[in-house]
């Protein structure tokens, strides 16, 4: 490219960089009615609780305020782009960085130079962007853009209910009947893995809220994995205790001697119609994995659910997984949870290393996966999120 051209080319994007701005709230009334023209009424980003817990009260806050830009051409509004600051442990230090989150233009503006200033914007705010739950347009769009591709979230299945899973499921003939055969079997394995773990020892306690044993499991669990959200007290009392639909979340606590070994939450959702129990965050230490499951699985048969799902990537938790009779569910079933990262120049990380799915634990509660899994709001009052499909 000559120098005039390369000139031109940057003289146009700061033309259109100049048109984001980071939201004021004197741009509420307009930026709801924006919100409403692209999610609906109904939904999750138009509640001003929502947003006041998700904007306002979130840790790790930005010092100019929310993570919220808009794009304004001729004077309104045509475009957002939002985001969740965390703190990411990357081996020995903590990166500040951002979930990237609700990014939506009006149609008449796509193409027309709004994506990329308003994706920047977020990207300008913190060494590390990150992604989860990416639509097929926005993962071709950050591909392109040099994003690194970590992968896709595996979902992970045991079928309590054998015989209700199988008609739920598009099993036909032969599959069906081994399907059948398998039932007393994943029945068996429950129960060894159960007796196994009360041999171990181990109290599993549910509670109200997050309490201090939370901050003693972190500082027991994360050494263990070399990529993981920060999930400190602070960090878990925000987004399962003070998030307006708190109620739709279960807390168990794993311990042993009174001392904290691991954390799970836990919340009902449905797949094809079916009731079933989703574990939606976890933490503890690989050798406790076995335990925590176990006892998971009790409540969700006690609770009569069709069958218990987790979606994480956890590498060092597979064989544990496995071992229990948990399916893994391949990717292209139903929906993938890919997630992605953009590292800027003051991140200092090894793209190889991010890319390397063994590194990483991530689980449902990172980002915004499980909010958009849920983001129709009922008629009734208060934010109780309905059930999502597992799969199509």
């Amino acid at each position: 490219m000559s120098s005039s051209s390369s000139t031109v080319g940057q003289s146009i994007a700061d033309r259109l960089k100049k048109t984001v701005f980071r939201f004021d709230s004197s741009d509420t009334a307009e930026l709801r009615g924006f919100q409403r023209k692209m999610f609906g009424d109904r939904v999750w980003q138009v509640d001003e609780s929502y947003n006041r817990w998700l904007f306002d009260e979130v840790p790790d806050r930005d010092a100019d305020g929310p993570q919220v830009w808009v794009c304004k051409r001729q004077g309104q509004i045509v475009g957002q782009q939002c985001g969740i600051p965390f703190r990411l442990k990357a081996r020995d230090r903590e990166i500040p960085a951002s979930w990237a989150n609700s990014l939506m233009v009006l149609p008449e503006w796509r193409m027309r130079g709004a994506f990329t200033p308003l994706s920047e914007a977020q990207l300008d705010s913190r060494p590390l962007a990150m992604a989860i739950h990416i639509s097929d347009s926005a993962y071709k769009a950050y591909t392109k853009a040099g994003w690194i591709d970590i992968g896709a979230l595996p979902a992970y299945v045991f079928p309590l209910n054998t015989r209700r899973c199988l008609e739920a499921s598009s099993l036909r003939g032969r599959m069906r009947t081994i399907g059948t055969l398998a039932g007393p079997v994943l029945h068996g394995a429950r129960v060894a893995g159960h007796l196994l773990s009360r041999a171990t020892g181990g109290r599993f306690e549910e509670i109200g809220r997050f309490d201090g044993r939370a901050d003693a499991i972190w500082r027991r669990a994360s050494p263990h994995y070399p990529m993981i959200a920060l999930r400190d007290l602070t960090h878990l009392r925000w987004r399962y205790d003070e998030i307006p639909c708190a109620s739709a979340y279960r807390r168990f606590v794993l311990t042993r001697g009174g001392k904290p070994l691991g954390y799970v939450v836990l919340r009902h959702e449905t797949w094809r119609k079916e009731p079933c129990l989703a574990i939606v965050d976890y933490l503890c230490e690989p050798k406790w994995l076995w335990v925590l499951l176990s006892r998971t699985l009790r409540i969700a048969a006690q609770e009569r659910a069709t069958a218990l799902i987790c979606r994480t990537l956890n590498a060092r938790a597979e064989r544990t997984f496995l071992a229990m009779g948990m399916m893994k569910v391949p990717d292209r079933v139903g929906f993938p949870v890919r997630v992605m990262a953009h590292a800027g120049p003051d991140a200092g990380i090894d793209r190889a290393d991010f890319a390397d799915r063994r590194n990483w634990l991530l689980t449902m509660g990172d980002g915004d996966a499980s909010f958009l899994m849920h983001n129709t709001l009922p008629e009734s009052a208060g934010l109780q999120p309905e059930g999502v499909a597992i799969q199509g």
